[in-house]
């Protein structure tokens, strides 16, 4: 009895869900698709009918005095109105979208043997995947900085704990005003990516540009002079 509750309930949510959350069965998935979709389709127009009686009897008694001496073309006129004055209630269009689903998710189940999900439950996963990854962006440790040192032939070493998007031997990379192109990429611990940059060649052809913050050096020969001072 508890499977088939669950498969009823996946038969509303989308295919990914149902994905990560395995069903007992398939077939009672897409029966309780087809006939829940029936059922909506049906509870959804019972519901956006009474309520148009309703709006018409009320509209009916507060609009009477006013067309009683009025044409046919003239009534006709004005219950186009109360309808559209109706239609446009959200209320109303909510209680038609659900009758449309439910036709679409009964006639999917039923003609093509396709699970069609409820929108709002849908709306609902999306929504919460997407505070999950939100949440866990905030909790997560900032990418470690990198290391860089100038060498004494003038190149320079990048160690990056992330690989540098774009950095091949056709970039040129910008440090302080100067040029650089990528002479070498290792992978070696503790950063996940080393990188050579020799001064870029003279009358090299700009094919790809990207500026580096040159304070990641500042940073470096700072923290080697404190260490050489202690």
């Amino acid at each position: 009895m508890h499977n088939i509750f669950r498969d009823f309930l996946l038969s509303f949510c989308p295919a990914r869900i149902r994905r990560q959350r395995r069903p007992g069965s398939q077939l009672t998935v897409l029966r309780s698709a087809t006939w829940s979709g029936l059922a909506q389709l049906l509870l959804a127009a019972l519901l956006l009918l009474a309520r148009l009686k309703s709006h018409f009897v009320l509209r009916a008694q507060q609009l009477g005095p006013r067309i009683a001496g009025s044409n046919e073309t003239g009534q006709a006129i004005i219950a186009v109105i109360v309808f559209v004055d109706f239609l446009i209630h959200p209320l109303s269009l909510l209680l038609l979208y659900l009758a449309i689903e439910g036709l679409v998710r009964f006639v999917g189940g039923f003609a093509v043997g396709e699970i069609v999900p409820n929108m709002l439950a849908s709306v609902y996963f999306k929504l919460a995947d997407s505070a999950s990854r939100s949440f866990a962006r905030r909790r997560s440790t900032p990418p470690a900085p990198d290391i860089a040192e100038r060498l004494a032939d003038g190149r320079i070493r990048i160690a990056s704990a992330s690989q540098k998007a774009g950095w091949n031997s056709s970039i040129t990379v910008g440090i302080g005003g100067k040029w650089f192109e990528v002479e070498s990429e290792v992978q070696a611990p503790p950063r996940a990516f080393v990188y050579v940059l020799r001064p870029a060649s003279p009358g090299k052809v700009l094919r790809g540009y990207q500026e580096y913050d040159a304070a990641a050096l500042d940073a470096t020969k700072a923290a080697a002079a404190d260490a050489d001072r202690s």
